[in-house]
């Protein structure tokens, strides 16, 4: 091998570990089983699959406010504002949204500041639900 490939494999070998720590390192929740692998009991296959994603994207979101949101607790009935995260489709980013008027049947809430840092690390690919 000569000194031309040598640094070219060298280069290589930087660039590679290079890009592996730009990428931020995915989020998993501590402890525990987070996705379902029990059958809904739908009529058809793909049914079962959809019920059961939703029910993990659910779960890892109950997790991820269990683990980053401190001792907050929703409230439906004052007027601190319940956080919960939207995909807004248009401009294919996470947002926070604030809810002061009742609550969603199914969505997760949170507070401010666990929305907007769930919110960024969905947005940078850390968190995957």
């Amino acid at each position: 091998m000569n000194k031309l490939q040598e640094l070219k494999a060298t280069a290589a070998k930087l660039q590679q570990q290079i890009e592996a720590l730009e990428k931020p390192k995915q989020w998993k929740p501590r402890g525990g089983y987070y996705e379902s692998t029990y059958h809904t009991e739908r009529d058809t296959v793909p049914a079962d699959v959809k019920a059961r994603c939703a029910m993990n994207t659910q779960s890892l979101s109950l997790a991820y406010v269990d683990e980053f949101g401190g001792d907050w607790e929703a409230a439906c009935n004052d007027n601190h504002g319940n956080y919960f995260i939207v995909y807004n489709h248009l401009p294919m980013t996470w947002e926070a949204i604030v809810s002061f008027r009742g609550c969603k049947g199914g969505a997760v809430y949170m507070s401010k500041d666990c929305a907007e840092g769930l919110v960024a690390k969905l947005n940078s690919g850390e968190v995957v639900l």
